[in-house]
């Protein structure tokens, strides 16, 4: 055979011309999925804002609604905050509110007992990083489930609520301590400007240094990591500790700003934290728990709970609210992982 016949037989079929609308079409459809793997949360954050302005537009679209939308959800995306610290290392941590709520009231406990305020604040966090070590210690070194020690831990702090309290309202004396909240700073309560320098000081901790690195890896597959050198215990309790004392610190702060802390504080505020992770988890860095996007839930579920209630919703529309949220998200979250797995395997 020739090579000219060679080269004819094998000779692929030309194949048809892509035309201008079509490649336009593919890139546009690749552009909108990308944006929307990404950055999905932070659209639908901007779009249920502008319905909401739409559909009240002389209360919900004011710079006072959203000065009150801002520091009355900096507390909550604190203690979101800390949830993400447990959950990039592989593991849920259900006393995170009941830390908050123990905290709270030790608190104002203390503080009604005379102690000055700066005490009060260290021996919080001191207690708060206490709880989060017995959280690690359960998990880590007794091999408990770590649903069942800090769903445990979380019931000894009720019933801690109720013995300091003697299951009635406690009503904060001190002015000083008050003032640690309610200083403004530019118009905004201070509490906000914790709020936003506790997620820089994360943000930097989690994705600019090796203990973010070991963290993750811990969390993605603690026997590889482990046999990779990583001390997994380690990162794990510093997790819970370091989540234990964020937890403690958003108690405290909702001390301050409440005047008063009644003595079943701390449950409601778990759900909107865990909700706040997971929408995180689906934006700004898909796949994984980061800190920015769960700014973003934690302002999510705000902007849906406070339009609702500006357009005369029932109170139970906003737990509907929140919980329609956590579910979408963890299995948003989900399927983002199982995605990200099947293109590493390929």
């Amino acid at each position: 055979m020739t090579t000219s016949a060679m080269e004819a037989t094998t000779e692929q079929p030309a194949q048809t011309p892509t035309s201008p609308r079509d490649a336009a079409r593919r890139t546009w459809r690749k552009v909108a999925g990308s944006a929307m793997s990404g950055y999905g949360a932070l659209i639908f954050l901007i779009l249920i804002a502008a319905t909401f302005s739409v559909a009240a537009p002389t209360t919900f679209p004011t710079w006072d609604n959203a000065k009150a939308v801002l520091a009355d959800q900096s507390i909550p995306g604190i203690l979101a905050l800390a949830a993400i610290l447990p959950l990039a290392a592989g593991e849920f941590d259900l006393s995170l509110g009941g830390v908050l709520g123990f905290s709270a009231i030790f608190a104002t406990w203390a503080s009604n007992g005379g102690l000055p305020w700066p005490l009060v604040a260290l021996l919080t966090l001191l207690l708060g990083a206490c709880i989060g070590g017995l959280n690690a210690f359960l998990v880590v070194k007794v091999r408990v489930n770590a649903f069942i020690a800090t769903l445990g831990v979380s019931t000894l702090l009720a019933g801690g609520n109720l013995y300091l309290t003697n299951s009635s309202l406690l009503t904060l004396d001190s002015h000083s301590f008050a003032q640690l909240t309610i200083t403004r700073v530019g118009g905004m309560q201070v509490v906000l400007a914790y709020f936003l320098a506790l997620a820089v000081v994360l943000w930097f901790a989690m994705e600019r240094t090796p203990f973010g690195r070991y963290l993750r890896a811990t969390g993605m597959g603690r026997d590889a990591a482990r046999l990779s050198g990583v001390r997994t215990g380690r990162f794990l309790t510093t997790a819970f500790v370091a989540a234990g004392a964020l937890a403690a610190l958003a108690g405290l702060l909702q001390a301050s700003r409440s005047g008063s802390v009644p003595p079943g504080i701390g449950p409601d505020f778990l759900l909107p934290a865990y909700a706040a992770a997971f929408l995180g988890a689906t934006t700004i860095k898909a796949g994984y728990f980061n800190v920015w996007g769960t700014v973003v839930g934690v302002f999510l579920l705000a902007v849906g709970s406070n339009g609702l209630t500006l357009l005369g919703a029932q109170t139970w529309v906003t737990n509907l609210f929140n919980g329609a949220a956590l579910i979408v998200a963890v299995a948003a979250s989900v399927l983002l992982t199982r995605s990200r797995t099947a293109r590493a395997s390929t």
